[in-house]
């Protein structure tokens, strides 16, 4: 107490020494270390868009065709084979019915050349049909499901000796199993 010399500063409350600034390494050291962190440690998902058409409720106008009948079949990939069912707006019960198939897998792998055959037959009957909506099984392998997508897609056949195409069912959209 009595050791100790006092200023003026010291009963005024005024240091004359001028303040410090804050060290600020130690927060910018965490920075650089956190940053990198959360970016490695973040998860990056990868989205894709499947085109899909929703209907619009119009009161004055139907998207039933009047001219002819359209059908839109439901195809089950399963690990048994193809389970195939038809909807439609305007088909009676027994035609839907008619639709219906089961084709069982050759050996084990799916029986394409039945299901395009099947397809095609549909494709006849009601040419104005171009949606398939397929449900995969999970433990169905993707190339199975791709090569199910063609197939659904366009007939191939030969004529004169050379390759030729038909579009069956365009629109394949993939839906999942409940």
């Amino acid at each position: 107490m009595f050791g100790k010399r006092r200023g003026l500063s010291s009963l005024t409350g005024s240091d004359p020494r001028p303040e410090e600034p804050p060290n600020l390494v130690p927060i910018m050291n965490l920075f650089v270390a956190l940053i990198p962190f959360l970016l490695l440690s973040a998860a990056f998902f990868n989205i894709s868009v499947i085109n899909a058409s929703v209907p619009a409720l119009q009161k004055d106008r139907s998207d039933v065709a009047k001219a002819e009948d359209a059908v839109t079949l439901m195809v089950q990939l399963l690990p048994s084979g193809y389970r195939i069912a038809a909807s439609s707006e305007t088909l009676s019960r027994p035609a839907l019915e008619a639709l219906r198939m089961e084709i069982p897998r050759k050996d084990k792998d799916p029986d394409f050349d039945a299901f395009n055959r099947h397809l095609l037959s549909c494709k006849q009957q009601y040419p104005r049909s171009d949606t398939v909506i397929l449900v995969a099984d999970p433990s169905i392998l993707y190339e199975e499901v791709v090569q199910t997508m063609d197939a659904a897609r366009q007939w191939k056949a030969q004529e004169e000796g050379r390759e030729v195409r038909y579009e069956l069912f365009p629109n394949v959209v993939m839906a999942g199993m409940l």
